[in-house]
């Protein structure tokens, strides 16, 4: 029988989101620390590979120098894809389609990345344009008439109850 370690990892696409929470300092907003801590355990889970891109990079990078060192650090060693053009095209057609806004066109990056990628999950904190049950509708149909893989897209809560 196999190990835990010997199993294949499921690949999880990871925005900007998961490493903020994972290093910011404890929130003294009960829902912010309860955010904090499943990141923490998500993040912990030996079942998951995780995958972000140059463009969370970026992201990460930005703000408070001792923040985005903390950030940046934590991502140290996870698989990086870089964003090429048709990742961009990608998401620009999400955008064009009406699935996000042009204000969320890196939101769209990330989706075009984990679709075309064939990453099944993309973990996020985002509600505003990601896990939004308003928009995930419409990006799975634009996904689906292009042809890509769908990727689930919801929090590390919910994606740690549905591998568990």
């Amino acid at each position: 029988m196999a190990t835990h370690s010997q199993e294949k990892k499921h690949r999880i696409y990871i925005d900007a989101t998961i490493p903020s929470y994972l290093v910011s300092n404890p929130s003294r907003v009960a829902k912010t620390a309860e955010r904090q801590e499943i990141t923490r355990a998500f993040w912990q889970d030996s079942r998951f590979e995780f995958i972000l891109s140059n463009y969370v990079i970026n992201e990460i990078s930005v703000g408070d120098n001792d923040q985005a060192a903390d950030r940046r650090q934590a991502v140290e060693g996870l698989r990086i894809v870089i964003v090429e053009n048709t990742d961009r095209a990608f998401a620009q057609h999400l955008v064009d389609q009406g699935a996000l806004p042009q204000v969320a066109f890196t939101d769209a990056v990330h989706i075009a990345v984990s679709a075309i990628h064939a990453i099944p999950y993309l973990a996020t904190w985002n509600f505003a344009h990601l896990a939004n049950p308003r928009t995930i509708p419409k990006i799975q149909q634009v996904c689906h008439d292009a042809g890509f893989s769908i990727p689930r897209i919801d929090t590390p809560e919910a994606i740690m109850e549905e591998l568990s």
